[in-house]
C-alpha cells in the first residue's frame, strides 16, 4: 500500500495549553455505542464522573457508530475540558480514552482504490494553519510505501469518504487532483489569477465528464501549463473591478450562509456571523418575487477586502496553501465542477472575513487564528457544501461568471 500526504503531515504536534483556539470548543463530537458505554461505565475521578454526567445526548435515530454526542456546555466548550484548556479524560486516562474523533482530529485519512492512503490535516485546527503559514516554498507532496505503524489505517478507520476501486471517479481522479495542485501552485499568476484558471479547467472537464470524454482531461492539464494560454484565460474571465455585481455577489452568498447558520446549533457560528454581517451591515429587502437583495455599507465591504489584498500581497503562499490543502481533501464524488464552486466559496468567506477577526495590528499568531476561525465557518458545519445552500445556488447561477465574482 502506497502513503500520498503533504510532507508536513508528520510535523503536525498538538500545541496543548499554547493553542491559539481550542478544538474542545464549538465542535460537535458524535461518539459509537461502544465509546458511550463505556465512558459510562469508566472506573475514574471523581471530577471525570461529575464531568460526564449530563455530558452525552443520544441521537435520535441512533446507530452503532453513531451512537450519542458530546453536550456541550453554554460556552461552547466540551464538559471534558479543565481550566487549564486540556482534556480532563486525556490527562487522566492518556489518548486511548479519547473518542475516534477527538484522537485523529485534525488528521485526514482517505483510501482511493485498493492501495492507496490519503493524509493530509484539517486547517480547522490553529496548528494546522501555523504550519501552513511555516512553508513559504509551498506544499510539498510526497508518496511512500505503507510502513504498517498507522492504528487508524490497520484498523480500516478513515475520516474521508473511500473512493472506491469500482467507482468511475477512480478513473480521472489523479489527472484532476494533479492539474488542481499544478495551477493552484503555479506562482507566475496571482491566487486569485490562479483560481479564474482552475475554474476554466474544472468546468471544461466537467463538460469533458458528463460527454464521455475522459481522455481529454490529462491533455487540458498539460495545455494549462502553458502560462500564454493562461494569460488569455485570466483576461478574458477577469471582470472590470468596478463592476458593483462582484461585491454584490460576494455579500449575497455570506448572507446566505449566515441565515443557513441560524439553524446551527454552535455558538461560534452564529455569533460569528452576526459578527460579520454586522459589521457589512447588511440586511435583505424583496423586489417583487425572485431572490432577494441585500443592501449593505460599501465602504466597509472595500476596507474589508482591502486588508485581506494586503494579506495576499504580503504573503500569498498562505492562501495558496490553504486552497491546496482543501483540495486535496476533498470528496470527488461530489462532482468537479461542484467542488470549484464550495471553493469559491471558501475563498470568498476568507476575503470577507479574516479582516474581521483581525486587530489593525496583528501578530502571525493571531492571523493563523484568524484565518482558522474563517475555515471554521466553511467546514465546521459544511456551509460551503450545504444541500440547503450549494445546491440551491448552483441550480440557478452554475456558471463561471458568477464564481469570478465571488473570487475577483
Amino acid at each position: 500500500m502506497n502513503i500520498v500526504k503533504f510532507a508536513y503531515y508528520d510535523e503536525f504536534c498538538c500545541s496543548g495549553v499554547d493553542c491559539a483556539d481550542s478544538c474542545c470548543k464549538y465542535w460537535h463530537i458524535d461518539i459509537s455505542k461502544k465509546e458511550y458505554l463505556e465512558y459510562k461505565n469508566m472506573k475514574c475521578s471523581s471530577a471525570l464522573k461529575t464531568a460526564f454526567e449530563g455530558a452525552f445526548k443520544i441521537k435520535q435515530n441512533p446507530t452503532d457508530f453513531v451512537y450519542a454526542e458530546i453536550r456541550l456546555k453554554e460556552d461552547g466548550s466540551c464538559p471534558m475540558l479543565d481550566k487549564d484548556s486540556l482534556c480532563m479524560l486525556h490527562k487522566e486516562l492518556g489518548e486511548n480514552a479519547l473518542s475516534l474523533t477527538c484522537q485523529i482530529f485534525p488528521r485526514l485519512h482517505m483510501k482511493v482504490g485498493n492501495d492507496t492512503v490519503m493524509q493530509s490535516c484539517n486547517a480547522t485546527c490553529s496548528r494546522v494553519t501555523e504550519i501552513l503559514m511555516e512553508h513559504p516554498e509551498g506544499l510539498c507532496i510526497i508518496e511512500e510505501v505503507y510502513n504498517g505503524k498507522d492504528r487508524y489505517i490497520n484498523n480500516n478507520l478513515f475520516t474521508l469518504p473511500r473512493l472506491a476501486p469500482n467507482r468511475k471517479e477512480l478513473t480521472y481522479y489523479w489527472p484532476v487532483l494533479n492539474a488542481q495542485i499544478d495551477i493552484l501552485q503555479n506562482r507566475s499568476f496571482t491566487v486569485p489569477e490562479r483560481m479564474l484558471i482552475l475554474g476554466y479547467f474544472c468546468q471544461k472537464t466537467e463538460e469533458y465528464i458528463k460527454n464521455g470524454e475522459i481522455s481529454r482531461i490529462a491533455p487540458l492539464a498539460e495545455m494549462l501549463l502553458e502560462n500564454e494560454l493562461c494569460q488569455k484565460i485570466v483576461k478574458s474571465l477577469t471582470p472590470n473591478q468596478s463592476d458593483k455585481r462582484i461585491a454584490d455577489s460576494s455579500v449575497k452568498i455570506l448572507y446566505k450562509m449566515s441565515r443557513t447558520a441560524q439553524n446551527s446549533s454552535s455558538a461560534f457560528i452564529s455569533q460569528s456571523f452576526r459578527r460579520i454581517m454586522g459589521r457589512l451591515a447588511a440586511k435583505a429587502f424583496s423586489i417583487g418575487n425572485g431572490e432577494p437583495e441585500i443592501a449593505f455599507n460599501e465602504e466597509e465591504y472595500i476596507k474589508l477586502t482591502e486588508a485581506f489584498r494586503k494579506i495576499m500581497d504580503e504573503r500569498p503562499y498562505i492562501i495558496e496553501n490553504l486552497l491546496v490543502n482543501l483540495v486535496f481533501s476533498q470528496n470527488i464524488m461530489d462532482g468537479v465542477w461542484y467542488n470549484y464552486f464550495a471553493l469559491a466559496v471558501f475563498y470568498n468567506t476568507l476575503k470577507l472575513c479574516v479582516p474581521v477577526f483581525l486587530k489593525e495590528d496583528y501578530n502571525d499568531k493571531e492571523l493563523a487564528a484568524a484565518l482558522t476561525y474563517a475555515v471554521k465557518l466553511v467546514l465546521n458545519t459544511n456551509l460551503a457544501k450545504s444541500n440547503v445552500l450549494l445546491d440551491s445556488i448552483l441550480q440557478k447561477k452554475s456558471t463561471l461568471p458568477y464564481a469570478v465574482f465571488l473570487i475577483c
